[in-house]
């Protein structure tokens, strides 16, 4: 049985040349499939793009590039982990995006 990851780690996936943030929650994740957002080492300011800080990463998180990943399809490995309070700023930013008017 494979672990999939959970929602605040970052992951490598293989032919992906950056790391991604797993935003998605680990009810959603335990089909194989994670939704994530791209960690980049710079970016334009903006209230999408939130800055991160672990133990081993260190970058921008685009938010508004969410992408949907099939893992039954693609080799990962978990490489890091973001705190709480930094999961919880990026879900925040990610809900806004969806808030109705």
């Amino acid at each position: 049985m494979v672990n999939f990851p959970n929602q605040g780690d970052i992951v490598s996936i293989k032919d992906i040349n950056f790391r991604l943030l797993v935003v998605s929650t680990r009810f959603f994740n335990e089909n194989g499939g994670i939704i994530a957002c791209p960690v980049m080492k710079v970016a334009t300011v903006s209230p999408l793009h939130i800055a991160i800080d672990s133990s081993d990463t260190t970058g921008i998180v685009i938010c508004e590039q969410m992408k949907y990943f099939n893992l039954h399809q693609r080799s990962f490995r978990v490489t890091g982990r973001i705190s709480l309070y930094q999961m919880m700023d990026i879900s925040d930013a990610i809900q806004g995006i969806f808030e109705y008017i």
